[in-house]
């Protein structure tokens, strides 16, 4: 483990910190507590073009001003003190699954707290070792000639895998170096996201919904790392492949389509939801994409699906995953002797505020700290 070459300030650097201070900075802690510029502006006494100014650059706080600043913000000073390395996370760069019904601000407040968890991804690059990332090897020539079934099997065959159910997805993306963290947001309007950063593939999960979902969405973001690694965010075309890349590596072709019923037999699909770890919804659309149900037969079982109240909560789901890397990464800091004061310095917060802004105040992310075993590969 190698010591953070990152700076650190304490509480009382307020003018250290207003010599340093950084704009975007401002823009991500404003936006991690979902205030406007016009609320940020009442709670610290100043108006919304002097916050406006604050955040273009074109005016910088003095000390006071950015001590108000961080207590509205309930961040330290420090915190507009840190570089960040290619600026924000922003929707423009990341690919962000979000509902028609989302607004703006909810976006922005998810990818702000991104913004703060790929801060901690920099501390734990300078400081371990962290697994190899195996997902930009997809972008070659080779793989980009297959169809999107072809590719979710390429990958599965790259990582070893075979063509039985996936128990532990969430440590199998950790394994081949992808940082996957969780987003403390309740809103169920905004969904998961992924981005690069540093070489490193990223994927943010939200905190919103039931596992079988969850899992969906983190195979729905490894579908746009593998796919669209060269390709600009946002597209309605690149989210349903994604779609059709999760389906197929969740529920390999050929073997599901032995296991699945050619009616809709809610027993047996129910008894395949836990076999797989992946939703009714989910699984008879997969059905009815490989022609073992017919469309009138999927249209009903939609109906049936929002009539028994499933949409949302789905019976037989499986216990949530857990993360790994970085509360085991916290627990090992810990280990060495790093206070929880020390550990939330280094990106700029309160100690209080630290699991929960990382996430890991969720119980599938803190009720079991360690490294697993490996995923299982079965079949």
């Amino acid at each position: 483990m190698a010591d953070s070459g990152r700076l650190v300030l304490g509480k009382n650097d307020i003018h250290t910190a207003a010599q340093l201070f950084v704009r975007e900075r401002l823009t991500v802690a404003r936006e991690l507590r979902g205030l406007t510029k016009q609320q940020l502006a009442d709670k610290v006494g100043k108006t919304p073009s002097a916050i406006t100014q604050f955040e273009g650059g074109q005016a910088r706080p003095d000390g006071r001003t950015l001590g108000m600043l961080a207590l509205a913000l309930r961040v330290s000073v420090a915190f507009f003190a840190l570089p960040l390395v290619g600026g924000a996370l922003s929707v423009d760069d990341s690919n962000f699954r979000s509902l028609r019904s989302a607004r703006q601000r909810e976006r922005r407040k998810a990818l702000a707290h991104g913004s703060v968890i790929r801060d901690f991804a920099d501390v734990l690059d300078e400081m371990f070792d962290l697994p190899v990332e195996t997902v930009s090897k997809f972008s070659a020539i080779d793989y980009r000639s297959l169809d999107i079934e072809e590719r979710a099997l390429a990958v599965r065959a790259e990582w070893g895998l075979k063509l039985g159910p996936i128990l532990d997805l969430v440590r199998l993306l950790e394994t081949q170096g992808i940082l996957v963290s969780i987003i403390p947001d309740d809103s169920t309007a905004v969904d998961a996201f992924s981005a690069w950063y540093k070489g490193r593939p990223m994927v943010f999960l939200l905190a919103n919904k039931a596992w079988t979902h969850t899992r969906f969405d983190a195979a729905h973001e490894l579908g746009h790392l593998v796919l669209h690694s060269d390709s600009n965010p946002g597209s309605a075309d690149l989210e349903l492949e994604a779609n059709r890349f999760a389906s197929a590596f969740l529920l390999p072709r050929d073997t599901f389509m032995r296991e699945c019923p050619r009616k809709l037999d809610w027993e047996h699909f129910r008894e395949l939801k836990k076999r797989w770890h992946v939703s009714l919804a989910a699984l008879i659309r997969r059905a009815r994409d490989l022609g073992c149900i017919s469309e009138a037969g999927y249209r009903r079982g939609c109906i049936e699906i929002n009539k028994r109240g499933w949409r949302t909560s789905e019976p037989d789901e499986p216990a949530p995953e857990k993360l790994t890397i970085i509360p085991e990464a916290v627990r090992c800091l810990r280990d060495e002797g790093v206070s929880l004061d020390e550990l939330a310095a280094k990106i700029g917060v309160h100690a209080n505020e630290f699991n929960e802004l990382l996430g890991m105040n969720k119980n599938f992310a803190t009720d079991q700290l360690g490294f697993h075993e490996s995923p299982e590969r079965l079949l």
